[in-house]
């Protein structure tokens, strides 16, 4: 563990999450981000979670499902 606590940042500010809340809640509908980063350390988690969404997206794609990586309208 101690390792792991090396990667942390200590200045983080933990109102960074709560502000990018606010952020995607303000949105428009149809807007919104499937998935937000908040990575103080910039361990590049973000561009593994990205290859992942793309991974993801095309297999929806393949399956036939591409309408679920969209918001639908409730009727």
């Amino acid at each position: 563990m101690k390792g792991f606590e090396a990667t942390a940042v200590p200045d983080a500010d933990v109102l960074d999450v709560a502000k990018a809340i606010v952020k995607v809640v303000d949105m428009p509908f149809g807007t919104r981000p499937l998935r937000v980063h908040i990575d103080p350390a910039d361990d590049g988690a973000e561009i593994v979670n990205g290859v992942a969404d793309r991974v993801r997206k095309e297999l929806l794609h393949k399956m036939g499902l591409s309408d679920l990586l969209k918001p639908s309208q409730a009727k």
